[in-house]
């Protein structure tokens, strides 16, 4: 697959997200830079909150519920897997699994 393009990106969270449609999912998270762009654009998306992956599950208040864990690529799943124990989130995606090693439009170009 190699490079990701920011519209191949948003087609493939839209697919992912489908099955939640809006008002299903109040709040969405996303673990370090990476997780945070895909948390930002599911949370447009969703017309959910976007909230910081240093909140801890009994920061998150019940309005804000359901949460929604979701990170762009998954090598074992163990980063989103500690999100979601973190947050206590109720739901977990990914958009694409490694290997190959994935390249996003905003990582820049190659040295």
């Amino acid at each position: 697959m190699g490079r990701i393009s920011e519209p191949e990106f948003k087609a493939r969270m839209v697919q992912v997200l489908m099955p939640f449609g809006k008002g299903v999912i109040r709040s969405v998270v996303g673990p370090g830079r990476s997780g945070q762009i895909a948390a930002v654009y599911a949370s447009h998306i969703l017309g959910a909150a976007w909230l910081p992956p240093t909140m801890k599950a009994r920061e998150i208040p019940a309005r804000m519920r359901p949460v929604l864990a979701i990170d762009t690529a998954a090598r074992t799943g163990a980063t989103l897997r500690r999100l979601v124990r973190v947050t206590g989130a109720e739901y977990s995606r990914f958009l694409f699994t490694e290997p190959p090693l994935l390249r996003f439009w905003y990582e820049g170009q190659e040295p």
